[in-house]
């Protein structure tokens, strides 16, 4: 009796298991859909909904840029572009006209910053 208890409460969390997945499958085809302008129908399965999705992108003849947000590259107002970084960019004892800092220069005793009275009003 044991044994058939413990194989009914397994199946059980297999099919609980199953069914979470089959839903957040759906939700990820769902967001792939809407980013390529359709809207898919979530009480199809899930083999019948990527047909539909596939279908939908072949189709497809000038497809935009995305962003890694599903945006058209040409809607975000921000540089989506990678820059040639160095490590002047990351040191914290640069200056901003490239002489180097000293401690006593980042850190002041009193929490006044000196040379920078013009900026307090």
């Amino acid at each position: 009796m044991y044994h058939s208890e413990t194989m009914i409460q397994m199946m059980e969390d297999l099919q609980r298991q199953a069914s979470e997945m089959e839903k957040h499958v759906k939700d990820m085809m769902e967001a792939e859909g809407r980013a390529c302008g359709i809207e898919l129908d979530k009480r199809k399965n899930a083999r019948d909904l990527m047909h539909e999705l596939m279908e939908h992108q072949s189709h497809q003849e000038n497809q935009a840029e995305m962003t890694w947000a599903y945006v058209p590259a040409e809607n975000v107002d921000y540089d989506t572009h990678s820059t040639d970084w160095d490590n002047s960019m990351h040191s914290p004892w640069a200056g901003a006209n490239g002489e180097m800092l000293t401690e006593q220069d980042l850190w002041h005793d009193g929490g006044d910053m000196d040379g920078h009275e013009d900026h307090q009003e």
